[in-house]
């Protein structure tokens, strides 16, 4: 229910701003080639690219599970409301079936991190499928204290959005009516919001428990990103025959997604799985092409995932100090501030 801001705060921001301003992304961006990134940097190197440019990057990978862990990690250093998800749709044009709501409000809340100028990660299916044109799509219904949708045009809001009216919101894509109260369980929150109304008049919103019907906490305000990819009742219906198993026809009007990638992972297999999945392929244009394999790469970007199996403090304390020696910028984090204090204190040699 984030909506994007402008700052970028998170206490990993700091190493992806070295990472950015540092001599090797300067020349990366200054006579772009061929590039290796070793996969456990990736979500920082994509973090500092955005930080460098100064601007919106898309980047597109294989399939929808290596773009949502890539948009993860990269959210750790430039913050959830600055990095997107575009995953597939889940289902095929043509299928007869809608995708579920949860998927519909992510990748329209990508959608609107890019044109804010953030980060999104998309699956090569995500990128390569269509989308209604935006004039057909729903837009983000944002709810804040003060406003006057009234009751009834708040539900027509969402109905129109793609959401279905129910006697209690228990899922994502659904929302409730009961007096001057509406519940609605937006399609990318983690619970749903009780919107209780004055009149017309928003006077209070707050997340509940769909499962205690509970308050957990106030809100000032919220985003409901759509649970539908067209506005309700913008295509015309189309007769089918059902028991002929006859599919309904792609729509006509449906435009790319996304502009052309500015980075791509693994580009053979990205235009391996789309040709796969929709025997086509991906426009990838001039897109800078990343790969974690080393084979004589303009640039190169390297690191490894952890491997310290320290017995003892001391132990830990001769790998951490031949980091240090080695040259090597070394962060050590903790989950929780009074750890990291006891050990800090600890320390003898580094």
């Amino acid at each position: 229910m984030d909506r994007p801001t402008s700052t970028e705060t998170t206490a990993l921001t700091p190493i992806a701003r070295v990472l950015a301003e540092g001599d090797r992304m300067r020349e990366l961006l200054d006579d772009p080639g061929e590039t290796r990134v070793s996969e456990p940097i990736l979500p920082l190197f994509l973090a500092a690219l955005r930080l460098a440019r100064g601007g919106p990057l898309v980047c597109v990978l294989p399939d929808d599970a290596q773009a949502r862990d890539a948009a993860e990690g990269a959210s750790w250093f430039l913050g959830e409301e600055r990095v997107g998800l575009f995953a597939s749709r889940g289902v095929r044009w043509g299928s007869g079936l809608e995708p579920p709501p949860h998927l519909v409000g992510e990748r329209a809340r990508a959608l609107e991190v890019l044109a804010a100028g953030g980060l999104v990660c998309a699956s090569s299916l995500g990128a390569a499928e269509g989308i209604p044109p935006e004039g057909s799509r729903p837009e983000p219904i944002v709810l804040r204290g003060g406003d006057e949708p009234g009751v009834e045009g708040l539900a027509e809001h969402l109905a129109l959005a793609g959401y279905e009216r129910v006697a209690q919101a228990e899922e994502r894509g659904q929302f409730a009516v009961r007096g001057g109260i509406v519940d609605v369980f937006p399609s990318t929150g983690r619970e749903p919001v009780r919107v209780e109304l004055f009149g017309d008049e928003i006077e209070s919103l707050r997340a509940f428990s769909p499962f205690t019907q509970r308050t957990l906490h106030e809100l000032d305000e919220a985003t409901v990103y759509p649970g539908a990819e067209r506005l309700a009742g913008d295509l015309e219906p189309m007769l089918v025959d059902d028991e002929a198993g006859e599919a309904p026809p792609v729509p006509a009007d449906l435009v790319a997604p996304l502009p052309p990638p500015h980075l791509v992972w693994q580009a053979d297999e990205v235009e391996d799985v789309v040709r796969e999945e929709l025997g086509a392929g991906i426009e990838l244009g001039d897109a800078l092409r990343v790969t974690q394999l080393p084979a004589g790469q303009r640039h190169s970007f390297e690191a490894q995932r952890p491997a310290v199996a320290a017995r003892g403090l001391a132990e830990a304390e001769r790998d951490l100090l031949a980091f240090v020696r080695g040259g090597n910028r070394v962060v050590v984090t903790f989950a929780y501030l009074g750890e990291a204090l006891r050990t800090k204190a600890l320390l003898r040699r580094v």
